[in-house]
């Protein structure tokens, strides 16, 4: 096992009642990932620029175990 650095967004950090969680290796990916899953579970085409400056501030760095690349 080798430990990595990612990027974590929940939205319930962003004071949203969902338990949408999504690490990536990039703060770019994880927004990716929020804006998809904001338009596909909650219907919204956009992200306020406010909004996306509290997501991006509730973006953590966590560390995870993964496999060992052979």
């Amino acid at each position: 096992m080798v430990t990595e650095e990612y990027k974590q967004l929940s939205y319930s950090d962003v004071g949203m009642a969902c338990g949408f969680q999504v690490r990536a290796k990039t703060e770019a990916e994880v927004m990716k990932h929020a804006k998809t899953h904001a338009a596909e579970a909650h219907g919204l085409k956009e992200i306020s620029a406010d909004t996306e400056k509290k997501i991006k501030a509730a973006i953590k760095t966590v560390s995870a175990d993964v496999p060992a690349k052979k």
